[in-house]
């Protein structure tokens, strides 16, 4: 923060934000594709993203990709693994693994639970 207590970083934070949030589906988005998107090295990209959002550049994108397999599994009838494509894993097992790891239940269960 600055002397005014501005959060600093705010702008570009927010174009980072805005520019995972439109690219999350890309399975090379990167801390370093992100960082060259606001003109900033990728070490004061990662430490300026973690200062101002308390969370790290990958937590953030696992937890963009993560909701929007959320709402993929509640809204369509797509399968797990077009859903994992769609969020941009290559890999629908790791795909499963990833979100039963961080959602305490497997895709097929989410959707079972969520009809």
């Amino acid at each position: 923060r600055d002397s005014r207590g501005e959060v600093r970083y705010g702008n570009i934070i927010m174009r980072a934000k805005k520019y995972i949030d439109a690219n999350f589906a890309q399975p090379g988005i990167c801390l370093h594709s992100v960082a060259s998107e606001v003109n900033i090295s990728p070490n004061h990209f990662s430490t300026i993203f973690s200062q101002e959002t308390g969370i790290t550049f990958i937590e953030y994108l696992t937890s963009v990709r993560i909701n929007k397999a959320k709402e993929l599994l509640i809204q369509t009838s797509m399968c797990a693994s077009e859903i994992s494509f769609a969020v941009g894993y290559n890999d629908p097992h790791y795909f499963s693994y990833f979100f039963k790891k961080h959602v305490g239940i497997s895709p097929r269960e989410f959707r079972n639970k969520n009809k």
